[in-house]
């Protein structure tokens, strides 16, 4: 058999990826608990039923307890076998490498979670870190990680009552938010445990989630240091397999070969943070304390101040695997370790760049990711130090504020504090010149007002509020609410940081308040709508009617805005408060505001379309609001009130009612007398506009009603297609509405319209035909 054979290579390949998609673990120690074999033995000798066999004897009982013991030890024997073969055949020297890697893989597969590893397979795996091929080193470190977690020490748990920590009595109910049972919880920059006394007296609560709705019915905490494992093991004091681990990785030459085969490039432009590589250092931080941490050091230091991709991205794997392995370790070891990272990770966001920012931010998001803020307040300290400070340009800043992000954003509702000294750090800063410094600050803002939600049975929360922020830019956007000129983006070249007047502050102002709405639309847990709507006049004044691009980041982040508001989530109590503030803005003498309010409503109304059903006075303000804007003087607002209305009887919302089908024929009975008069020797006709509108607005409703049902005639439609029809030769723009509604009727009818012709009588299929056939009737 040739094995450089494609087909047989291919053939283990198929083998080596079935054996990896299908394994499954077989349990080796197989025990049955000794209270489950006395309710057996009671259920049998209970009589009720009778069992068919006798009640085995103690005799029978032991005798199966001991084939249960050979069976597991012989399972041991076999599963340590199995590990020695795969070793032996890996020690073959004349074994091809295609067979070497999946004798490697398989070997991976047998990690596990009863059963430790034989010590020769964890020195193969440890000396595997610094294999020539990358395949090989990339199982390595996979298998690594997994092997630490093998050797990892128990913890000892308490139970501990919160409800005695806060000296308060458990609340009645459940009430999420915050509340005086979990305030004890939170980040407080007066009561950090900055001593060695402070931090064995305080009660950690790494879980973020608990506490803010209730509490676990038994909260188990860590107990005390003295009642935990030892730290800091001599290697006397270490297993075979932890001394293993702890030679190689005190080795200097070692752990050189280790550093550069991780901060080598993988794959250029697609290399990404590595949760694999930072679950080994975890775990090597976790199980053998700081011991390793003088070899590193040098290493983190020169990785560090080097700009390049892959340097970059190995120091952040290391250094958040370093955070997270430091769980457990002492106030005096952590103390320590903080005064190394603080100064390292300054370097870090001084040098950071495009291809590294996003592993920057991933490194701290992880290293944060369920722990306690009390017990990184070094961290959270350093990275509010003044993070939009100029230093580096634009791009660092906006970067400092990713990173900084990233880990408040894992804490939630932990750290009001830090939430509220960030928002007052932003607020002089949201009139930033740079783009990016805005979008970023806008990002920021979504996660600190994430806290701010309005739910039931949810209490006031003590991060920022929305509202009392919104109040504060309404003030700083005067500027602009007053008044009815035209708002237009004022590029202001970047490297003119001078005085501006008020408007074109502004204006930065209301590009970075675009970027929060429009971050906030996909993040946010409710929509903050009565602030929402204090800013709709605004941004429909704004938002621009066309879709051209060339309009200006501006308009176009305003279009944008209001679609994504739009769709957001609507209780029955906001509902009037939205139409009411439409209902306003339809009056407005901007005909684009009122234009946008139209395309506004449909978005809103068909995101929230059963909560608006529920509500008949609502669906009859809607009504209301559409057909007052079906006879707008503007022409296109009276085509967009058209749309509207066709699009809500398609979808049920409205019904074609007699009223509704009177008013539009009442409409489209308005007379339009004529002045004839001479101009330069030509005769001018000329019609009074407000008759005009309201015969067009009878036109457009009957048009409405009629393409609000494409596929089926409706017993009312015969009727409303011949008053149409009666139009045809009406003057501009009602004739080019007519020709469009036939047009798209004969267009949407044709393929059924040996059925629907049913429905029509002799003498009106007679006019149809007509209509229908001659093609000069079509736009």
């Amino acid at each position: 058999m040739s094995l450089e054979k494609p087909s047989i290579v291919r053939l283990f390949d198929d083998l080596a990826d079935k054996v990896h998609r299908q394994y499954e673990t077989i349990g080796i120690h197989f025990a049955i608990p000794s209270e489950c074999r006395a309710t057996a033995v009671q259920l049998q000798t209970s009589g009720v039923p009778l069992p068919q066999d006798p009640v085995p004897s103690d005799q029978e009982e032991a005798e199966g307890l001991r084939k249960q013991e050979e069976k597991n030890l012989d399972s041991v024997q076999k599963y340590e076998s199995l590990v020695g073969e795969l070793l032996d055949c890996l020690n073959d020297r004349n074994m091809p490498w295609k067979f070497e890697h999946n004798a490697i893989g398989f070997m991976s597969l047998l990690l596990r979670d009863d059963h430790p590893l034989p010590s020769p397979a964890v020195l193969f795996f440890v000396k595997s870190l610094n294999h020539d091929s990358l395949l090989v080193r990339k199982l390595a470190i996979s298998a690594v990680a997994g092997i630490m977690k093998q050797l990892k020490r128990p913890h000892k748990k308490v139970p501990v009552s919160p409800n005695e920590l806060c000296d308060l009595k458990e609340p009645a109910g459940m009430i999420a938010g915050d509340r005086p049972d979990n305030q004890w919880l939170q980040y407080n920059s007066s009561s950090l445990p900055r001593t060695q006394q402070d931090w064995e007296g305080c009660t950690f609560v790494e879980k973020t989630h608990w506490g803010y709705y209730s509490w676990p019915q038994k909260l188990m905490m860590y107990s005390p240091s003295e009642e935990q494992p030892k730290q800091g093991l001599t290697r006397e004091e270490m297993t075979e397999r932890e001394q293993i681990i702890y030679d190689h990785f005190s080795d200097p030459v070692f752990i050189n070969q280790l550093i550069e085969f991780l901060s080598l490039e993988d794959r250029k432009g697609k290399d990404k943070f590595s949760p694999r590589r930072f679950c080994l250092f975890k775990g090597l931080f976790r199980n053998f304390n700081d011991a390793f941490l003088p070899v590193l050091k040098p290493h983190m230091e020169r990785l560090v101040a080097d700009t390049h991709e892959s340097k970059q991205r190995c120091v952040a794997e290391i250094t958040s695997g370093l955070i997270r392995g430091s769980k457990h370790w002492s106030y005096g070891k952590v103390e320590s370790l903080w005064e190394l990272l603080c100064p390292l990770l300054r370097t870090a966001l001084n040098n950071i760049t495009v291809e590294t920012y996003a592993d920057w931010g991933t490194c701290i998001a992880t290293a944060c990711e369920s722990r306690d803020p009390r017990k990184l307040h070094w961290l959270f300290e350093m990275l509010m130090e003044s993070p939009v400070n100029g230093e580096g340009g634009s791009f660092v800043d906006a970067c400092r504020l990713y990173v900084l992000q990233g880990g408040l954003a894992q804490q939630e509702w932990r750290v009001p504090e830090l939430l509220h000294r960030l928002l007052q750090y932003l607020e002089p800063k949201l009139t930033q010149v740079y783009k990016n410094v805005r979008e970023r600050i806008g990002s920021v803002l979504t996660y600190i007002f994430m806290i701010d939600v309005n739910l039931p049975y949810t209490q006031p929360t003590a991060s920022p509020r929305i509202k009392e922020f919104t109040e504060r830019v309404l003030l700083r956007l005067k500027p602009l609410t007053e008044g009815d000129e035209e708002i237009q983006n004022h590029v202001v070249e970047e490297n003119d940081v001078g005085e501006q007047d008020e408007r074109t502050q502004a204006i930065k102002l209301l590009k970075t308040v675009l970027k929060w709405l429009m971050a906030s639309a996909g993040r946010s847990f409710s929509t903050a709508v009565p602030e929402q709507l204090q800013l709709l006049p605004l941004l429909f004044k704004i938002a621009p009617v066309e879709n051209d691009d060339s309009y200006d980041e501006l308009k176009r982040d305003a279009k944008t805005c209001l679609s994504l508001m739009s769709q957001g989530l609507l209780y029955t109590e906001q509902i009037p408060l939205v139409l009411l503030a439409l209902q306003e803005i339809a009056g407005s003498s901007s005909w684009h505001a009122r234009y946008t309010v139209l395309t506004y409503l449909q978005i809103m109304v068909f995101y929230n379309l059963f909560t608006f059903l529920s509500n008949q006075g609502a669906v009859n303000d809607v009504r209301a609001l559409v057909i007052r804007l079906l006879e707008d003087e503007q022409l296109e607002v009276r085509e967009m009130a058209a749309t509207t209305l066709s699009g809500f009887l398609q979808c049920n919302f409205l019904s074609i009612e007699g009223p509704m089908q009177s008013h539009f024929e009442v409409l489209c009975k308005t007379r339009l007398p004529k002045k004839r008069k001479r101009e330069l020797g030509s005769v001018v006709d000329t019609i009074p506009s407000g008759d005009l509108v309201r015969r067009h607005a009878g036109v457009l409703g009957l048009s409405a009603c009629i393409l609000s049902s494409p596929y089926d005639v409706p017993t009312w439609m015969p009727q409303l297609l011949m008053d149409l029809s009666a139009h045809l030769n009406d003057t501009q723009p009602i004739e080019m509405t007519v020709k469009k509604t036939l047009s798209n009727f004969r267009r949407t009818h044709h393929d059924n319209w040996q059925e629907h012709k049913q429905q029509f009588t002799d003498d009106q299929l007679l006019v149809l035909t007509d209509l229908l056939v001659s093609p000069c009737y079509y736009a």
